[in-house]
């Protein structure tokens, strides 16, 4: 027992040194957005948001976040702490339920595994639900373990009450329940139909619970679907490929926020990544063979997950990322050292991890630098540029990405940022940028004709838009002061003139075909002559990962 806790320690000390680092990163896009969900006030605030904006997440993360803040306040590292506890805990839990099926030796390794793992690290500081998740799945399957060891009403009760927790951490924590029941029950089939009876009696508890979960989840499908844009994009099988060199590689991509289907093949990538990916997953499908009944199942319930993560994303309802299926990875990686061990000699097993975790800490630790830079140009430059162009709260910033979350801009003394999102204003027909008579069109394809009609007459998109924009800019910025247009990316090459847009538009098939791209450039449009309208245009200039077009308003 003594070994154990010093074990536990040990794990927990160096996990936490190793995610620390990361806490006091600048916020990027979505983290921004769980700041400005979590802001709210509880719970109405935060469900309508969840409700009217974001339209994806359940809302339990969110409700902690909000008294997080209350008491610790919104600083970056004040906000990521919430995350890091979960991520930080995540790893001596690690420890706790390999050590429960199999030996304290692949226990201590696995627990490292993932104490170093680039990707577990990372996550741990997000302000987002995922380490929150990756540690309620852990927590579940560590209750599921002494269930089956103890069969007790006690382990099942906390193994019920942890599963309805995950879903309305994380959306798609859902898939990790219907695997369990799935893969379990078979397992309890062929085992030991007397305990299934008893897990089934408090299943049904479980799935009683999570009625709200689908009333929520289906009333975003709904709205979903009259979306101008309802998926990101077709799976493909190198998204696979990614998601798994993500997982067991020693370094991580510099984005992992989002799918990447090009791979340079370097000396370095072959032996950091490709090299430990070809030990892990051949550990972990010696697993699926494994005598011990129940490590089998564990190895096919993980199978399950991914395979239903890659069924919902042929069919378009998510897309298969890591953030996405990140709740798996400890279980994996507990697998893939009970399978290495297995089948490799105890020197060969110790050296091949060995080596893994020394280069997974090194890379952890130099990435810090990396994704604070990364995440610092991804949002809070933008802020840093206004202040040195002394702006204040007499003028407004337009952001067509990222203003439903102006995190940087919060303070009293900043410009003001009101919601320019662009992908979640024209996304929602029941926002802000549709007249009513132009909602009821958007949930029919009716609404590609409507597209093409307005692009075609001399006027802004709905009368909606105009009364928001007047608003929100022309009448918060008074005369002399100034409104900034800030482009992010190549989000900049959708200012155009409204005639050349016309000429790209050959018919309604077209719109039909660019959608997104086309209302984009309508939008921009519309933005463009309405500050024109009231503002005089000044300057405009590049800087880093944004374009600025400043305009001062009219005297």
């Amino acid at each position: 027992m003594k070994k154990n806790i010093f074990i536990i320690l040990f794990l927990f000390i160096i996990g936490l040194v190793l995610r620390i680092i990361y806490a006091g990163a600048p916020l990027w896009y979505d983290e921004a957005c769980s700041w400005a969900t979590a802001v709210q006030s509880f719970p109405s605030g935060i469900m309508r948001n969840l409700l009217n904006t974001d339209l994806q997440h359940t809302p339990l993360y969110f409700f902690l976040l909000h008294y997080w803040m209350k008491i610790f306040g919104a600083s970056e590292f004040a906000i990521r702490f919430l995350s890091l506890i979960f991520g930080v805990l995540t790893v001596p839990l690690t420890f706790i339920l390999a050590n429960k099926i199999t030996s304290k030796s692949n226990a201590f390794f696995a627990g490292l595994v993932c104490c170093v793992c680039p990707l577990l690290v990372l996550f741990s500081s997000e302000v987002r639900m995922y380490s929150a998740v990756v540690f309620l799945v852990l927590l579940s399957l560590n209750y599921l373990t002494d269930f089956e060891q103890k069969n007790d009403k006690k382990s099942l009760i906390k193994l019920v009450i942890t599963n309805i927790l995950i879903p309305y951490t994380f959306v798609g924590g859902i898939l990790y329940n219907l695997s369990l029941i799935i893969c379990y029950s078979h397992y309890l089939i062929k085992n030991n139909k007397e305990k299934l009876h008893k897990y089934l009696k408090y299943e049904k508890i479980e799935w009683l619970c999570l009625i709200p979960y689908f009333i929520l989840i289906f009333y975003y499908a709904k709205m979903r679907s009259l979306f101008v844009i309802s998926h990101e994009g077709a799976l493909r099988f190198a998204y696979i490929i990614d998601v798994i060199r993500n997982f067991f590689g020693a370094t991580i991509e510099n984005n992992v926020y989002w799918v990447n289907d090009t791979f340079t093949l370097t000396f370095g990538f072959c032996l950091l990544v490709i090299v430990p990916c070809v030990y892990f997953i051949w550990g972990y499908i010696k697993t699926l063979k494994d005598d011990n009944g129940f490590i089998k199942f564990l190895s096919i319930l993980v199978f399950a997950n991914f395979a239903f993560a890659i069924l919902f994303s042929a069919l378009k309802v998510n897309v298969f990322t890591c953030r996405y299926i990140l709740y798996v990875l400890p279980m994996a990686i507990i697998l893939s050292v009970i399978g290495l061990r297995e089948k490799l000699s105890q020197k060969h097993f110790k050296i091949f991890l060995i080596l893994f975790i020394l280069c997974s800490g090194v890379f952890s630790i130099k990435n810090a630098k990396t994704i604070n830079t990364n995440k610092e140009t991804a949002f809070k430059i933008s802020a840093i540029e206004c202040a040195k162009l002394g702006l204040n709260s007499n003028d407004v910033v337009i952001m067509p990405f990222g203003s439903d979350a102006p995190y940087y801009f919060r303070d009293l003394t900043a410009p003001v940022a009101p919601n320019f999102d662009f992908h979640k204003i024209a996304r929602n027909p029941y926002g802000v940028y549709y007249d009513n008579n132009q909602q009821k069109v958007m949930k029919s394809n009716k609404k590609y004709d409507l597209i093409y009609k307005k692009i075609g007459e001399n006027d802004v998109f709905s009368n909606k838009f105009y009364k928001y924009f007047k608003t929100n800019v022309t009448n918060n910025v008074s005369k002399g002061r100034y409104a900034v247009l800030i482009m992010y990316g190549t989000d900049n090459n959708a200012i155009i003139n409204i005639d050349d847009l016309r000429k790209q538009i050959k018919d309604i098939q077209y719109v039909k075909s660019n959608t997104l791209d086309v209302l984009f450039k309508k939008y921009m449009c519309d933005i463009a002559a309405m500050l024109n309208a009231d503002f005089n245009f000044v300057n405009a200039y590049q800087s880093g990962n944004f374009t600025y077009y400043i305009y001062q308003k009219k005297n």
